[in-house]
């Protein structure tokens, strides 16, 4: 008996597939909204330098 499709014609159409789907993710509105490029203030943006923790929480010393 022979197979429908070959291996390489399923591979090389999902990975077309793969590759569409990738396109219009990096394109969308909302990728470019997390990756902070949809001009408007993220939470990234809003860090303070100064703090002493890395998600831009204030030292405790200072949270009096």
């Amino acid at each position: 008996m022979q197979a429908a499709y070959k291996r390489s014609s399923v591979i090389l159409v999902m990975l077309a597939i793969l590759a569409l789907i990738l396109a219009d993710h990096l394109h969308s509105p909302t990728f470019a909204f997390n990756m902070g490029q949809g001009n408007v203030e993220t939470t990234l943006m809003q860090r303070d330098g100064a703090a002493c923790a890395p998600c831009g929480a204030p030292c405790p010393s200072s949270r009096d």
